[in-house]
C-alpha cells in the first residue's frame, strides 16, 4: 500500500538527531516557532540578487535563531530541511556573505568539532516591516519539496500578501463559518489567520524573486502541490491564498524514508 504523503495531524512531524549522524522528523510540530523576515530585503531587491542556493537555506537558518538572534544548525540539518545536498548548503553560506543583516562565524564546539554560528539581524519593530516565516513550513516537509524557483518565490508572495477587512469577510465565510464574525473581531482573527491574499503581477513577482517570468507558472504549481498557496478569487480580486502555516503536513514515515534514501551516506554503521 502506498503511504499517504500528507497528514492533517498538526502534531505529527519535525526533527531530531538519532545516533551519531542521521536526523529524522519526529512527532511534535512547532506551530509557533518563526523568525521575522525583513521586508526591506525583498523591497530593496537584496533577496532577488542572492544565489539560488542562498535563498534555499536562508529561511532554514533564520528559523533556528535563539533569543539572541544566533543560530547553530549543522550542514546536514540545513540540507535535509531544504531538500538540497551539503555541497549546495556550503555554496549557499558562501553566497550569503555580505547579505544585509547576516553573519556566519567559524567556531569550535565543546566536543572539539569545527562548525559555524550564524546571526540574522531582526528588523526594527515597525508595523509592516517584517513577516513571520514559520518553522512549520520547514518541519512539515513542504520547503524541501519545493523547486528552487518556488523557494525563491514564497517569501515574495508573503511580502506582498495582505489581510484587510474584505479579506476578513471572505476568511470568516470560509474558515469561521461556525463562529460569529464581526469586524470588531478583526484583530483577533488577524492574529490566528492561516492565510493572506496576494494579487501581485507575475512580472513583479519574478523581479523581486530573482527568477525569470517564464519560471513563475512552474513555481506557483510547486507551491500549490506543497499546499503553500491556493488560487483565490473574490469579486474583482484574483490571486492566491498564501498560507502562513499549512493545514496539512507530510507524513512522518514518508519523510523519514525519503531522507534515509537521499542521505544514506550519513548514517552511522
Amino acid at each position: 500500500m502506498k503511504k499517504m504523503a500528507f497528514t492533517s495531524q498538526r502534531s505529527h512531524l519535525p526533527w531530531e538527531v538519532t545516533g551519531r549522524h542521521m536526523c529524522h522528523f519526529k512527532d511534535e510540530l512547532d506551530q509557533k516557532g518563526h523568525f521575522w523576515f525583513d521586508k526591506k530585503l525583498i523591497e530593496n531587491v537584496n533577496w532577488a540578487a542572492l544565489p539560488q542556493a542562498s535563498k534555499t537555506i536562508y529561511p532554514v537558518i533564520g528559523c533556528h535563531q535563539n533569543e539572541a538572534g544566533e543560530a547553530f544548525p549543522g550542514e546536514q540539518k540545513i540540507a535535509v530541511l531544504s531538500g538540497r545536498t551539503e555541497k549546495i548548503v556550503r555554496q549557499g553560506i558562501i553566497g550569503l556573505d555580505g547579505f544585509p543583516g547576516f553573519k556566519a562565524v567559524d567556531y569550535v564546539t565543546r566536543r572539539g568539532r569545527r562548525s559555524k554560528k550564524f546571526k540574522i539581524s531582526r528588523p526594527p519593530r515597525e508595523r509592516g516591516r517584517g513577516f513571520p516565516f514559520y518553522k512549520a513550513v520547514l518541519e512539515g516537509g513542504h520547503w524541501l519539496h519545493l523547486t528552487p524557483s518556488a523557494q525563491a518565490l514564497y517569501p515574495v508572495l508573503r511580502n506582498f500578501g495582505y489581510f484587510d477587512i474584505n479579506t476578513f469577510e471572505v476568511y470568516c465565510e470560509e474558515e469561521e463559518a461556525d463562529s460569529e464574525c464581526n469586524p470588531i473581531h478583526f484583530d483577533e482573527i488577524y492574529e490566528i489567520r492561516s492565510w493572506d491574499v496576494c494579487e501581485a503581477e507575475e512580472d513583479i513577482l519574478a523581479e523581486y524573486s530573482g527568477i525569470s517570468k517564464r519560471s513563475i507558472p512552474g513555481a506557483l504549481e510547486s507551491l500549490r502541490r506543497s499546499l503553500l498557496i491556493a488560487d483565490y478569487q473574490s469579486g474583482d480580486i484574483e490571486g492566491w491564498k498564501v498560507f502562513l502555516r499549512p493545514a496539512k503536513y507530510y507524513n512522518r514515515s514518508y519523510l523519514n524514508e525519503k531522507i534515509i534514501g537521499k542521505y544514506r551516506h550519513l548514517q552511522s554503521g
